[in-house]
């Protein structure tokens, strides 16, 4: 099992495309327990560019695979927004409603 937090910072990168956002990648690592959650020992990858309305959570794992992580792949993803925080901010990313619930 791996353990990926995406950081969706949702912005408008290119004047007159607000659905554009960059995504902070923290994956491998584990989560440390409650009151004090963080993500440790794991990897930061910056994902630039996205367009929020053709992101969908399939592309996750094709994003996985190209950082190296390969079959069986069994991933559980989370993201937190902008004004998130780790101890009640994250929220599964399970469908592609969930990408279009961040525009």
């Amino acid at each position: 099992m791996y353990v990926i937090i995406a950081i969706w910072i949702i912005s408008s990168l290119i004047h007159g495309h607000p659905t554009i956002f960059n995504i902070k990648l923290h994956h491998g690592g584990e989560f440390t327990k409650f009151p004090d959650v963080n993500h440790i020992e794991g990897t930061i990858t910056y994902v630039d560019m996205v367009d929020v309305e053709e992101f969908f959570v399939n592309e996750m794992d094709v994003i996985m695979k190209g950082l190296g992580y390969s079959d069986p792949l069994v991933i559980y993803y989370h993201f937190r927004g902008p004004t998130g925080d780790m101890h009640f901010g994250l929220w599964v990313l399970g469908y592609d409603d969930d990408v279009l619930n961040l525009a």
